[in-house]
């Protein structure tokens, strides 16, 4: 999609264009004399059928004096209830009833009073390139809708314009890269694909690789990750990507879990719980995702993507309740269900993080418990750790972004409930309370010293159904919220 902006009054451009207007801004055209536009649009508020609410949307068709053959009449609520994320999804509905119309271009206005336009004209470059995203790969039967293929912008002035839509266009690509990988068939994305999309991305943007196989992690101890992955044809990995943009600082670890597709091992989730099992690698698409757009921004920062990467399937190899491995940090741990993998291979991925990489700072997203859907729904995301100036940081960029995250408290209480009669701990601790909790308390014993953060996205990650700008299942979250995080550290 080609985003085109200009200064010019839409009167003259002879593309159907789409005005967002607060309840106020609608009223108000009621009392003065305007432009041919602005009395069309009077008329129209003066009959009833527009008054600007949250949500609403009509179509006119033009004629007379306006070029334009239809205008797209979209609200936005009161005005001191309008924020970003309402232009987002305003933004969204445009593109959707565009192509619902057919129309291979069209224009959006962005006439905001008491906003910066700078933001404003990002949500809607936002809410467009987000709402237009639909996973349809193996429709055979259906007719896609035609792209819509320019959208002009309107804009008072030029300044910083093509910078803004530029950056914008690679963050939410990166999204939809996202959403890509989280819809697409477990059998097609397994370790192995996630290990050349992995090259491929390092390839593109000159990232620095580092892959490790099932011998080297036998090698080195990595035992969790490895039974994890024991029944399954395709072996685990774990993957590090190095993106170097600011020298010599030191560098900040993003860790995603990678189970591309969870069956709960031996034991198996039920039906209604396994069929979207594909999704269980969002993590590692969201450090995939993170690490592209961060290259293409050229982000001043250096960082290191770590993905633990493995399918917890069931079959002769498959590692059993009640047994006890030897983790790469050297704690021993009980196997109390192996449907609480994915805390597994996070627990070996941060200790090797950790002891060989050196990071200042480590943040994880995880898939990690069903739990966090019954504190948050789908809408906000569980945060716990030890970093409390980053998960201040990663708050203010949940509010800006709306990709928002919450934080839940790591008392001493929850450590201790991770111990085990027969290791060191337990990966299923204080069952079956404070699910989210304790999966991040069994982390927390796996990381010594270094700043870290969790992420639980299993409610964020994986929608039921679409919502404004979001599809239905693979919802992109994470990449947005980190770049904008990443983009405000000092």
């Amino acid at each position: 999609m080609y985003f085109l902006p200009t200064t010019e009054h839409p009167e003259k451009k002879e593309v159907s264009s789409a005005i967002l207007l607060t309840e106020e801004q609608t009223a108000a055209l009621l009392k003065k004399k305007g432009s041919v536009l602005e009395d069309l649009i009077a008329q129209i508020v003066e009959c009833g059928d527009f008054k600007g609410e949250k949500d609403q949307l009509i179509v006119v068709h033009t004629h007379g004096k306006i070029k334009p053959k239809h205008l797209m009449l979209v609200g936005l609520g009161k005005q001191e209830e309008l924020s970003l994320e309402r232009i987002r999804r305003a933004s969204a509905y445009t593109i959707q009833k565009a192509k619902a119309m057919k129309l291979e271009k069209y224009g959006i206005i962005i006439p905001f009073e008491k906003m910066k336009e700078q933001d404003a004209l990002k949500a809607v470059v936002e809410g467009i390139m987000l709402g237009e995203y639909k996973f349809t790969k193996y429709k055979t039967e259906e007719k896609p809708k035609p792209k819509v293929k320019e959208v002009t912008l309107f804009v008072k002035k030029m300044e910083y314009v093509k910078d803004i839509i530029a950056e914008t266009q690679i963050v939410c690509e990166a999204t939809n890269f996202v959403r890509d990988l989280q819809n697409e068939n477990a059998y097609i994305m397994t370790t192995l694909m996630i290990e050349k999309i992995a090259r491929d991305i390092a390839k593109e943007h000159k990232l620095k690789i580092n892959v490790i196989d099932e011998k080297q992690l036998k090698k080195i101890g990595m035992n969790l990750l490895l039974a994890v992955g024991n029944a399954s044809r395709t072996p685990p990995r774990l993957i590090i990507l190095e993106y170097h943009g600011a020298g010599s600082e030191e560098s900040i670890a993003i860790l995603g879990k990678g189970i591309t597709f969870d069956s709960g091992g031996l034991n198996l989730k039920p039906t209604t719980k396994i069929e979207t099992m594909r999704m269980d690698m969002s993590g590692a698409a969201i450090v995939l995702g993170t690490l592209k757009a961060a290259a293409q921004l050229k982000l001043r920062k250096n960082l290191i993507g770590v993905i633990p990467t493995a399918e917890n399937i069931i079959g002769s190899g498959a590692y059993k309740p009640g047994d006890v491995y030897i983790s790469y940090s050297g704690k021993s741990v009980e196997i109390g269900n192996t449907d609480a993998e994915g805390r597994l291979i996070l627990a070996d991925a941060l200790a090797y993080t950790e002891i060989n990489l050196k990071p200042a700072k480590m943040i994880d997203f995880a898939t990690l418990t069903g739990a966090i859907l019954v504190t948050f729904g789908e809408y906000v995301a569980g945060m716990m750790g030890t970093d409390k100036e980053t998960m201040k940081k990663l708050f203010d960029a949940g509010q800006q972004t709306y990709e928002r995250v919450w934080e839940l408290p790591l008392y001493d209480e929850y450590m201790d409930e991770t111990k085990s009669d027969i290791a060191d701990v337990s990966n299923l601790g204080y069952w079956p309370n404070a699910g989210p909790i304790m999966g991040a308390a069994f982390l927390k014993k796996f990381v010594q010293k270094t700043p870290w953060t969790h992420i639980d996205i299993a409610g964020t990650a994986w929608w039921d159904k679409p919502r404004h700008y979001t599809p239905k299942n693979g919802t992109g979250f994470g990449v947005r919220l980190m770049i904008e995080y990443l983009k405000n550290l000092s």
